[in-house]
């Protein structure tokens, strides 16, 4: 069952990242033998998941220029 879980976790990255490294993760996945090895390996999964879909993707890029809007917007409004 915790391999269907890490499948899924794979699946979730970009198309370009899974047909790179989804055979890779899987195999590694199914090489390790300890719960907290697995428990390690979701974590990972995961911070690579938010990594390739926030940073990689440029998301991150207008997340910075409405924070940085925002910061403008209360400065204009309330300048003091």
């Amino acid at each position: 069952m915790t391999r269907t879980f890490y499948r899924c976790l794979v699946w979730m990255h970009p198309p370009r990242f899974r047909e790179r490294y989804a055979e890779e993760m899987e195999w590694i996945f199914d090489e390790t033998a300890t719960a907290g090895e697995r428990a390690f390996l979701f974590c990972d999964g995961l911070v690579s998941l938010v990594r390739q879909w926030v940073v990689r993707s440029g998301m991150w890029k207008i997340a910075l220029a409405t924070l940085g809007a925002l910061i403008q917007a209360r400065f204009i409004l309330h300048p003091y």
